[in-house]
C-alpha cells in the first residue's frame, strides 16, 4: 500500500486515453453525491446485489472483480453497504477507498481489513455506503452495490432486531425505481423459498428490474439440473437468468484463486449436457458483459429523469438558502439578527391570533382573540350578573341599628350607603376571576405561537419567561384597578345619577315624623265593657296605660327588665320591628331604591370590567410583546447564549451551500457528457 498520488489523479492516469462512457459519468455522479451524503436522497441507476448469507453473493462479486476482497465470517459480517466501482486498466491492480482517496491499496488482504474496519459493531448497522474503486485488467467497467445478506436466524449473539434491520436497509435501496436488482439464489434451494426473489418481488412485482443469478449449480443432486430456471421458464424475469459457479470453502482454505473457479466454470457449462446449448450465456464473463450492457442502457434511459430530479433538488436547496439568507443578516451580527427575525415571526403570529385584521388569519379554527371576545360577552357578563336583592330582615336590622339609642324622625340616609357598600363588595371576587380567566387564554395562545420556536429551546424559554412576567404583572394591575373601582362604588351612592328613576318609589316614601318602633300600628277592638257611644269612656280607655293590645311575653320581659341575653331575644325583637307598619314602609322603600341603583351599578361594572381587561391586560401585554420584548431580549445578559440556539441552522446553511455546489457539479457532469 502506498500514498503517492491523489485518487483523482490516479483515476485520470488509469483512464487516460480511454473514452468516458455512461458508467464513468454515473460513477463520478455517485461519488460526488455520496461524499455529500446524498446516497439515499436520489434514485440513481445502479445494480444492487441481494441474496441470503448462504447464497454465494460475496463469491459472485469477487468473481466479477477477479480478486478476493470481501471480509468473511459467521453471522452478519456486512453491516454497511459497499459501492463497488470497477475500472479496467492496462496493467496494475489496486483499490482506492472514498474515505482514503490519497492511498492506493495494492494488497487486497489490506482491502479486506479496511472494509472490516469500516463496519459498525456487530450489534448495529449503517446505511451510509463505503465507496471502493477497483482498478484491474480483469474487470469490465461496472458499478455494483453490495448489501448485507438476508438472514432468518441470528448467530454470534447478534440481536433478533438484526433480521428486520437488514431487510429495511435492503428495501431502502431496491425500492428506488432506478435500481436494478441482482438477485443471487443457490441452485440447491427451492426458488419458492428464495429470500432474494421474495424481497425483490415486493418492490418489483412485475419482475422488470430483477436479474437472476443462480449459484452452486455444481453441487446439485445427481440427475437433477436447473435448465428450466436458466431458460427463464420456471420463474420468468424480463432480464433473464445467468448461472455461475463459486469457490467452495475448501477451495478458499486451500488457496485456489478466482481464475481457478472461472476455468472450472467454463468447463462445467461446456461439458454438462443439460447446459451445453446455453453455455455461451452462462458463467461470470457473460454475467459481466450482460450487466455492463444492461447498466449502460438503463443509465441512458434514466438520465433525463435523473437530471430533472437533480435540478428539482438544486432548486429546493437554493430556495431554502434564499429564505435563510433573508433572515440571517450580515457581518458578525448575523446570528443575533437571525434570532431577532425568528422572535419577530413569533410576534407576528401572536398579534394575528389576538387582533386578527390580516389575510394570514387561519380558517380551520377560531382564533384566541375571537375566543376572548366570546368569553367577555357571554360567560364573564353572566358571572357579573349577581342577584343583589336586599334582604327585608337585614334592612330592618340596619335601619334600626343606625338610629341606635336615638328615636327615628325621618328615613336614615346612612342606610343607603351601608347597603350599597355591602352589596357592591360582592363584585370584587367575580371581577378578579374574570381577569384571571382571560389571562389564562392569553397564556395558552402565547404558548401555541411559541411552538414556532421549538427548534430554539433557550430562546423559547426566555421569550415565554419575559412574557409571563409581563402577563402576571398586567393581570395583577388590572385586578387592582378593578378593586379600586369597586372601592369607589362602595364609598359613594350617586342618587343623582341620570339613569336612576325614583319616581316609582313615591307611593312608598315613609312619612316624616316620630316612629314608635316598638309598638305595632295595627288597630284593635275596644274592650267589651266600654261604651262606644261614650266618648269619655273611649278617651279614658285610650289614655289608660293599659290601652292597646295585650303585651307579649317579650314585651313583658322588656318592661319588667327580665332576661339578660339580648342576642337570645334578637329574633323576637326583629319580628316586633317587622310588624311595625312605619318600619315596613321604610324597609320597602330602601329595598326598592337599592334595587334600582344596583341595576345601574351592575351595568357599569360589567362594562368597565370588559374595558379594563381589554385595555389594561390584553392590549398592554400585546404592546409589551410588540414593542418591548425584542429590546428586553437584546439587553438580557444571556443574549449571546440565545444566539447559540441557531448554531444548528447555520450548520444546515453550510450544508445547503455544499449541497448546492454538489448538485451543480452533478448537473454539470451530465451536461458535459
Amino acid at each position: 500500500m502506498a500514498a503517492s498520488k491523489s485518487a483523482a489523479n490516479q483515476s485520470e492516469e488509469v483512464r487516460g486515453g480511454m473514452e468516458l462512457d455512461l458508467i464513468d459519468m454515473m460513477n463520478e455522479l455517485q461519488s460526488k453525491l455520496i461524499n455529500n451524503g446524498f446516497s439515499l436522497d436520489l434514485s440513481l441507476p445502479q445494480i444492487v446485489v441481494v441474496g441470503s448469507q448462504s447464497a454465494g453473493k460475496s463469491s459472485v462479486l469477487e468473481n466479477i472483480a477477479g480478486r478476493e476482497f470481501l471480509p468473511r465470517g459467521c453471522g452478519v459480517v456486512t453491516r454497511r453497504p459497499t459501492l463497488i466501482q470497477l475500472y479496467p486498466t492496462m496493467g496494475e491492480e489496486y483499490a482506492i477507498f472514498g474515505h482514503k482517496e490519497d492511498e492506493k491499496f495494492t494488497d487486497f488482504d489490506l482491502v479486506k481489513r479496511e472494509i472490516a474496519s469500516q463496519m459498525p459493531d456487530k450489534f448495529s448497522f449503517s446505511s451510509v455506503p463505503i465507496q471502493l474503486k477497483i482498478f484491474s485488467p480483469k474487470v469490465l467497467k461496472l458499478t455494483l452495490v453490495d448489501l448485507p445478506g438476508l438472514v432468518r436466524v441470528v448467530v454470534d449473539g447478534q440481536p433478533e432486531s438484526s433480521i428486520q434491520e437488514v431487510r429495511d436497509m435492503i428495501l431502502s435501496y431496491i425500492s428506488q425505481p432506478e435500481s436494478l436488482i441482482l438477485a443471487v439464489t443457490p441452485a440447491n434451494q427451492d426458488l419458492a423459498t428464495s429470500d432474494a426473489l421474495e424481497i425483490a418481488r415486493k418492490v418489483d412485482p412485475d419482475r422488470l428490474r430483477t436479474i437472476g443469478v443462480l449459484t452452486k449449480l455444481d453441487i446439485m443432486d445427481e440427475g437433477t439440473d436447473a435448465r428450466d430456471i436458466l431458460e427463464n421458464r420456471q420463474v420468468t424475469l424480463k432480464r433473464g437468468w445467468v448461472g455461475v459457479l463459486n469457490r467452495s470453502q475448501l477451495d478458499i482454505e486451500e488457496g485456489r484463486d478466482i481464475q481457478f473457479i472461472l476455468d472450472k466454470e467454463k468447463r462445467f457449462f461446456a461439458g454438462k449436457q443439460s447446459y451445453r446449448h446455453i453455455a455461451e450465456r452462462m458463467g461470470t464473463p457473460y454475467l459481466q458483459r450482460m450487466l455492463q450492457r444492461i447498466l449502460k442502457t438503463h443509465i441512458k434511459a434514466a438520465l433525463p429523469d435523473v437530471r430533472n430530479r437533480l435540478a428539482e433538488k438544486l432548486a429546493g436547496y437554493q430556495r431554502q438558502l434564499r429564505e435563510f439568507e433573508n433572515n440571517i443578516g450580515e457581518d458578525s451580527g448575523g446570528k443575533g439578527f437571525y434570532m431577532i427575525k425568528l422572535v419577530n415571526t413569533f410576534i407576528e403570529d401572536i398579534t394575528i391570533k389576538l387582533m386578527g385584521n390580516s389575510e394570514l388569519v387561519g380558517m380551520k379554527q377560531l382564533s384566541p382573540g375571537a375566543y376572548i371576545n366570546y368569553k367577555l360577552n357571554t360567560e364573564i357578563q353572566n358571572n357579573l350578573k349577581l342577584i343583589l336583592e336586599p334582604d327585608e330582615e337585614e334592612m330592618t336590622i340596619l335601619i334600626t341599628s343606625l338610629d341606635g339609642v336615638r328615636c327615628s324622625i325621618s328615613f336614615p340616609s346612612l342606610s343607603v350607603d351601608a347597603v350599597n357598600r355591602q352589596l357592591v363588595s360582592q363584585y370584587a371576587a367575580p371581577m378578579e376571576q374574570s381577569v384571571e380567566s382571560i389571562k389564562n387564554i392569553l397564556e395558552e395562545a402565547i404558548a401555541e405561537s411559541a411552538t414556532l420556536l421549538n427548534r430554539y429551546p433557550s430562546t423559547k424559554a426566555e421569550v415565554l419567561y419575559r412574557i409571563r412576567c409581563s402577563l402576571q404583572k398586567e393581570m395583577e394591575s388590572t385586578q387592582c384597578k378593578l378593586r379600586e373601582h369597586v372601592k369607589a362604588e362602595m364609598s359613594y351612592v350617586n342618587l343623582e345619577h341620570p339613569d336612576l328613576d325614583l319616581s316609582v318609589c313615591d307611593p312608598l316614601v315613609p312619612a316624616i315624623g316620630p316612629t314608635k318602633m316598638w309598638q305595632t300600628t295595627t288597630q284593635t277592638s275596644p274592650p267589651p265593657d266600654s261604651d262606644p257611644a261614650d266618648p269619655d269612656s273611649t278617651a279614658s280607655d285610650s289614655a289608660s296605660p293599659s290601652a292597646g293590645p295585650a303585651p307579649s311575653s317579650l314585651e313583658k320581659d322588656i318592661h319588667n327588665g327580665v332576661g339578660d341575653g339580648l342576642h337570645s331575644k334578637a329574633k323576637d325583637l326583629v319580628q316586633v320591628l317587622m310588624n311595625n307598619g312605619h318600619m315596613q314602609k321604610k324597609v320597602q322603600y330602601l329595598m326598592l331604591v337599592m334595587t334600582k341603583y344596583m341595576e345601574i351599578i351592575q351595568k357599569q361594572i360589567t362594562d368597565l370590567t370588559i374595558k379594563y381587561i381589554l385595555c389594561f391586560l390584553v392590549r398592554k401585554v400585546l404592546d409589551y410583546i410588540k414593542i418591548d420584548l425584542v429590546p428586553t431580549l437584546l439587553d438580557a445578559a444571556n443574549f449571546s447564549s440565545l444566539s447559540e440556539d441557531c448554531e444548528e441552522d447555520f450548520r444546515l446553511k453550510e450544508e445547503m451551500e455544499t449541497a448546492c455546489e454538489c448538485l451543480k457539479d452533478a448537473l454539470a457532469t451530465i451536461q458535459a457528457f
